[in-house]
């Protein structure tokens, strides 16, 4: 499952990056706390959702729906 696939309220616990996620890309979610194990939970997604809102590491995001793509991620609601 991906991050983008998450429903509102979903929890899940990133795994790992698509093999496509560019060098760049990779570095910056892992700048902003994107490791492994780490708990996401969806908050809120835009109108046209090309935009999502995830709670992360006690903060809140927004992230592209085409970034969160490259995210993988394992159980639903933390599990």
């Amino acid at each position: 499952m991906l991050l983008s696939e998450l429903k509102i309220g979903e929890e899940g616990k990133i795994e790992d990056f698509k093999s496509d996620c560019t060098n760049k890309i990779r570095r910056r979610l892992l700048d902003l706390g994107f490791t492994s194990g780490e708990r996401v939970r969806l908050a809120r997604k835009s109108i046209l959702g090309k935009v999502i809102l995830i709670e992360i590491r006690g903060y809140t995001l927004s992230l592209q729906r085409k970034i969160a793509n490259y995210v993988i991620m394992g159980g639903k609601n933390g599990r």
